[in-house]
């Protein structure tokens, strides 16, 4: 599911995944008939209820604030940051490249944490000046409860925590090896989330399905970011050097956008095999029209629909060029969300680079063991 933007702050877009409703409505649920009744009996429920959704915005409020330090930071040492997405796990800082040094790793990573526990003592102390027993008491207690364990849990020396990224940058910096720090600080971090499969699964046989559930459901993300992790760094060491023109291949083959879908599918696409054609008017790409366009057009409209109709790049399209390293068109696909991207020189296409061209690259590499691109002898 798409993301959809609440804001912009700093010059950084805020952005909100549906599924972060879900657990925004579970906390609420949760602080309104659990923890607000037992701190404030005497309370009506419509109050638990009013106070359960304001403690469920000041916590995603105290994400947002950990997730715009690391940004802030990113930004201040030279890195571009996309957005931050909140989503069911919590938030995430999108940024365009990883660190490039340890030090850098190191301090975008431990700000985080350092924030959260600054929120905390504010909160504590905030607290500690109102009414005792008084509501404004309860919700800035159960900020700062919520944001020290915030802190804490984030310092976990396991990966894509940011404590497995602290660590990530200590190891990185004692060996000198980026592959070597991920490798170490991402089996950690799947050390760590086979201690929360573990964990959620003795909750649930104790009886707490939902909190068992939701114990083990963060031990697989855990497990996901460790291993996706590894693999983007092995990735990105194994296509060092390797430029979109040494595997794209040259074919300047088009259609125009006044092409009707109908011919496109029975005198391109199959006849060639293709699962993508660029759009060019008078040599310039306007776009790319992809299966996933074309299937959504209803057969029997196909003959009355024009390519220029379904493309994809109307507002604008992404090209890569051949001079363009493999890494970074791969993140060109994987921001836009592209399968295929047009692959153009001096303004004129030379040919289509797909996501399974990189992957395939990649995998030959891997194979092989083949670090890098080595200049042709002489």
């Amino acid at each position: 599911m798409t993301s959809f933007r609440v804001a912009r702050i700093a010059g950084i877009d805020i952005a909100v995944h549906p599924s972060w409703l879900v657990i925004f409505l579970l906390v609420t649920w949760s602080l309104a008939v659990a923890y607000f009744p037992t701190a404030l009996p005497s309370e009506s429920d419509v109050t638990h209820w009013i106070l359960g959704v304001i403690a469920s915005l000041l916590l995603f409020t105290s994400v947002l604030l950990h997730e715009l330090s690391h940004s802030i930071v990113a930004r201040r040492q030279g890195l571009e940051v996309h957005s931050i997405t909140l989503f069911l796990f919590g938030g995430v800082s999108n940024l365009a490249s990883e660190s490039p040094r340890p030090a850098v790793e190191f301090a975008v990573s431990i700000v985080g944490p350092l924030s959260s526990f600054a929120i905390a003592a504010v909160a504590f102390v905030a607290a500690s000046a109102v009414p005792s027993g008084s509501a404004a008491q309860a919700v800035l207690g159960y900020v700062a409860v919520i944001n020290l364990l915030l802190g804490g849990f984030n310092l976990v020396p396991g990966f894509p925590l940011d404590g497995g990224r602290v660590l990530r940058s200590i190891v990185w910096q004692a060996t000198g090896s980026l592959r070597r720090a991920t490798e170490i600080a991402g089996s950690i971090g799947v050390l760590v989330s086979y201690g929360f499969f573990v964990w959620g699964f003795l909750r649930v046989l104790n009886g707490d399905l939902l909190g068992g559930l939701w114990i083990a459901a963060i031990g697989w993300f855990l497990q996901s970011g460790a291993t996706a992790s590894i693999q983007q760094v092995r990735m990105d060491e194994a296509l060092r050097g390797t430029r979109v023109g040494d595997i794209v291949r040259r074919d300047e083959r088009a259609v125009s956008p006044d092409l009707d879908v109908a011919r496109l599918i029975e005198e391109v696409l199959l006849p060639l095999n293709r699962r993508s054609m660029p759009v060019v008017v008078d040599g310039r790409v306007v776009g790319i029209v992809t299966l996933s366009d074309v299937k959504d057009v209803p057969v029997d409209q196909r003959a009355a629909t024009r390519v220029g109709e379904v493309m994809g790049g109307r507002d604008g399209v992404s090209v890569v060029g051949p001079s363009d390293t493999l890494a970074s068109a791969l993140e060109t696909l994987a921001r836009h969300e592209y399968e295929q991207a047009p692959v153009v020189e001096d303004g004129r296409l030379v040919g289509v680079l797909g996501r399974a061209d990189i992957m395939r690259q990649f995998q030959l590499r891997e194979a092989l063991e083949v670090a890098e691109m080595q200049p042709p002898r002489a």
